[in-house]
């Protein structure tokens, strides 16, 4: 009987889930994801320790930041589970196993507001990424406003 190569990690070999998770906020803030949150959701849910969510300002700024991630934690050495939605670009889910990673085409972030399912979660900072991405969508909102007057 022939056996299936699974990516199977075991935690041994798995960089820990908290430290992965900061990573790939780096990884989307390096291709100017913004709005990025990390939810430890270990306490809330059964299928994984951390959720990270971010958003890309077109379907192409998504599709660019979820194939780095891709690529970046295949250098770090894990793979992917699963990856759905990176040919559409409007909601792309990474399966890391412990870690799942949702890069959203903005306004389809805001309809499915995954944001506050996990409100009660507690949020890790991601120190140098969660500051500067909030100013950023801050200041983006500021523009657009100073557009309408």
């Amino acid at each position: 009987m022939e056996s299936l190569a699974l990516n199977t990690q075991t935690p041994a070999t798995n960089p820990p889930t908290e430290a992965l998770g900061i990573e790939m906020a780096h990884w989307a803030a390096e291709k100017k994801a913004v709005n990025l949150r990390l939810y430890s959701v270990r306490e809330h849910c059964s299928y994984a320790d951390h959720v990270l969510i971010c958003s890309g300002t077109s379907d192409r700024h998504v599709i660019a930041i979820a194939d780095y991630l891709r690529e970046q934690s295949k250098k770090s050495g894990v793979l992917p589970l699963g990856v759905e939605g990176i040919q559409q670009g409007q909601w792309v889910l990474l399966d890391f196993g412990e870690v799942i990673a949702h890069v959203f085409y903005d306004p389809v972030r805001d309809y499915y507001e995954l944001d506050r399912m996990w409100g009660h979660a507690d949020q890790v900072e991601i120190e140098g990424v969660t500051a500067s991405a909030s100013t950023l969508a801050d200041s983006l909102n500021a523009s657009e406003d100073d557009d309408d007057e």
